[in-house]
């Protein structure tokens, strides 16, 4: 009997507890607690979004081959490059009558966005996105991925913070985000996407050269001056020179014939004709840009018009006959 009493006595000690937990003290705090969740619930359901960390979430969700656009902005007030692609998978600048754009370029830049992953956030508030140069109207580039139906993301990117990274965040995504990303592969500037070889000839296939008072013609391994005698001896060495310069020629820029650059009146032109072994040829005109040391080369059988520097037509820009004659042996 004693046992049962003493049981009992020690499970009535145990409940003891509770009755504190209807005291004035334990309920107003347990209220105050009650009330910081709901404030804090109201704030998290009024605040811009902010995408939850994941460690593999992509941060743009979007496949390379569905993009058939990539449009770059800058905060500088320049024309936004556009990069289209067409059906046969070259890429084309749209706004400079479709010259070929470097379509490597833009290949390894949609493969690197599609690899970047959502890392933590730098910060979230919109004095931050400000100081990171990546606010809505606030920012460096603005990058967006259009595809057959229409945008499938915008990349907004600002300050650098080291050597090939990038602050930047997804436009409907309000923290700031540390990137794996150079500024110099989303760049817009028109220049920096241009299929650097257009001008470009295999060197094998030159048949011949000819301007005003001369022509250079292949003659097995060597050239020939054509209507050279004895006391016009061709200097070999600089006539290979010109074939290698004229099948590799460089340029800085390309217009469309409408918004090409005067030329300068009172500078000579320069006028080339190259053969091709395949029966084809190509017809230069290269005259000197008025106000610059650049020049223009347009080019008979294409709508564009080439601005090459002085560096470009070393050798070349004073290109004549008594150039081409060496020295008599």
């Amino acid at each position: 009997m004693t046992s049962t009493n003493t049981t009992t006595s020690n499970s009535r000690a145990d409940l003891g507890w509770r009755p504190d937990l209807r005291s004035p003290l334990i309920m107003g705090l347990a209220g105050l607690l009650a009330l910081q969740l709901l404030i804090a619930l109201g704030q998290s359901l009024s605040a811009p979004s902010t995408h939850a960390f994941a460690p593999q979430t992509p941060l743009l969700d979007f496949q390379p081959e569905q993009v058939t656009a990539i449009r770059l902005e800058g905060a500088d007030g320049a024309d936004p490059v556009r990069l289209e692609r067409r059906d046969d998978g070259a890429w084309v600048i749209g706004d400079l009558d479709d010259f070929p754009a470097a379509g490597f370029k833009a290949d390894q830049l949609l493969t690197t966005l599609a690899a970047l992953k959502r890392p933590l956030p730098v910060a979230t508030s919109a004095e931050a996105r400000e100081r990171f140069k990546v606010a809505d109207t606030g920012f460096n580039r603005r990058l967006t991925l259009e595809g057959a139906q229409g945008p499938l993301g915008t990349l907004i990117l600002g300050e650098t913070p080291g050597f090939k990274r990038l602050f930047g965040r997804p436009a409907n995504d309000s923290a700031v985000y540390e990137l794996d990303l150079a500024i110099a592969d989303v760049s817009n500037r028109r220049v920096d996407w241009l299929d650097q070889g257009q001008l470009r000839v295999d060197q094998a296939k030159i048949t011949a050269i000819e301007g005003a008072d001369w022509r250079l013609e292949k003659d097995g391994e060597h050239w020939r001056l054509a209507g050279a005698d004895e006391n016009e001896p061709l200097d070999q060495d600089q006539a290979r020179e010109v074939v290698r310069r004229l099948a590799n020629l460089s340029y800085r820029d390309v217009f469309t014939a409408a918004e090409a650059p005067a030329d300068d009146p009172a500078a000579p032109v320069l006028e080339l004709k190259l053969e091709l072994s395949a029966g084809e040829s190509r017809a230069y005109r290269i005259a000197k840009l008025a106000d610059s040391e650049d020049f223009l080369l347009k080019d008979a059988d294409r709508p564009y018009a080439f601005r090459l520097s002085p560096y470009d037509l070393d050798g070349l820009a004073d290109l004549d006959r008594s150039t081409l004659i060496g020295v008599r042996p």
